[in-house]
């Protein structure tokens, strides 16, 4: 059912303990049943769910004032609108970013996909690039690697924190430039991180999920993920299972590239350009979540 694309596959087991699903007729309860695409007929609430020709994973460089959720009356775009695919598959943001943060963002109709990359126990790690008022103190940079307090606890420790560029200006007009790497995803947590220290963000990107980067897709456009970028993204273990070994990490945008990896890049599948932006008699965008 997630597979399909009608939601996700947390959401499909509440709707199958409901009692909301059929299989041949019969309602099932128990998750975990088996099924045969070919000869069973799926249901939910009467309607049949078919499993797609083929799932669609697709890397967009979301623009600011853009907002991650399928829809928003509010919003005078929503991250879909970005995206546009013959037969209109059921596109789903894979995680969020809040309407301000520009960046890289995954949309999927594959609902294992979905929850594999947004599940806690994953930590899929992010690499972010803020713009923050003021200059940075080496006790500052240290605090965001050793984890903060907000308001809804502590934070874990960032996996890498680098300090690009401090401004010469002073007063007002300083600023910091700071690369973050973090594995959670709590809902506008890298911008409360830095308010944390005393740095207001001023400007904020997702560079990298994983071992993605974001290079080579221009703001508003996106491309197909390749199969051995999907597969890189899905190998990941639980780090509950991974426990004795050392914890998955990918070269960032701070290392260097190996020849095989630097030809790869410069293979990836091209990029597409948005479509015209929605209308809305309402301007105010919102938007919440990692960022």
């Amino acid at each position: 059912m997630a597979a399909s694309g009608i939601g996700s596959r947390r959401t499909c087991e509440e709707w199958i303990k409901q009692g909301l699903v059929k299989v041949n007729g019969v309602v099932v309860t128990e998750l975990g049943t088996r099924v045969d695409p070919a000869n069973d007929k799926v249901t939910f609430r009467s309607k049949i769910i078919r499993p797609p020709l083929r799932n669609y994973y697709i890397a967009v460089n979301k623009p600011a004032g853009v907002v991650c959720t399928l829809s928003d009356s509010h919003a005078a775009r929503i991250i879909t609108d970005l995206v546009d695919i013959q037969g209109k598959p059921m596109l789903r943001p894979v995680g969020r970013l809040d309407a301000e943060t520009e960046g890289l963002i995954f949309l999927s109709d594959d609902g294992g996909f979905i929850n594999r990359l947004t599940h806690p126990r994953y930590h899929i790690p992010k690499t972010y690039k803020a713009r923050v008022r003021g200059h940075i103190s080496a006790t500052g940079l240290q605090a965001l690697r050793d984890g903060v307090m907000l308001a809804d606890g502590m934070t874990a420790p960032a996996r890498q924190v680098i300090l690009r560029n401090t401004s010469r200006e002073t007063g007002d007009d300083a600023f910091s430039d700071v690369s973050l790497t973090i594995a959670e995803g709590r809902n506008r947590q890298v911008r409360r991180m830095f308010a944390t220290i005393g740095h207001n963000v001023i400007h904020l990107e997702r560079s990298q999920i994983g071992p993605i980067r974001l290079t080579g897709i221009p703001i508003g456009a996106w491309r197909h993920l390749t199969q051995h970028e999907i597969a890189m993204l899905t190998e990941t273990k639980p780090e509950s299972e991974n426990t004795t070994e050392k914890k998955e990490s990918w070269p960032t945008e701070q290392q260097h590239l190996t020849p095989a990896r630097a030809r790869s890049q410069s293979n990836l599948p091209r990029t597409r350009r948005p479509g015209p932006p929605r209308t809305s008699s309402n301007s105010r965008k919102r938007g919440s979540t990692t960022g």
